[in-house]
């Protein structure tokens, strides 16, 4: 697997690398995203409201934990955590080296 520390998808549309390599890019020219947020949401607990997420943080070795943004119902928990050897390993990998090869060098 990649050698990254974090990885934040934001929902207004950036994912910043940090890690041997850092840097952000647009979530709209990854092509592995979808896949990767779509197979998150499969964890998402019965108690918990999906709503869009404000952020997902991908923390290397621990855990996938997904942010939603808040809900109508204010008291409606809308965030969930996954452990990182629950997430499909080839779903992951596939995204971090889209992502890891769409980090402009001079971004280091």
């Amino acid at each position: 697997m990649a050698k990254f520390n974090t990885i934040h998808v934001f929902g207004f549309g950036d994912v910043q690398l940090i890690g041997e390599k850092k840097g952000t890019i647009k979530a709209d020219t990854m092509t592995k995203l979808t896949a990767l947020v779509d197979h998150v949401k499969t964890f998402k607990p019965e108690d918990v409201t999906l709503t869009d997420y404000h952020v997902i943080h991908i923390f290397n070795g621990e855990s996938v934990r997904y942010l939603g943004v808040r809900a109508e119902d204010t008291t409606a928990e809308t965030s969930f955590l996954v452990k990182i050897s629950e997430v499909d390993a080839t779903i992951l990998e596939e995204f971090i080296a889209e992502l890891e090869a769409a980090i402009p060098v001079e971004a280091q």
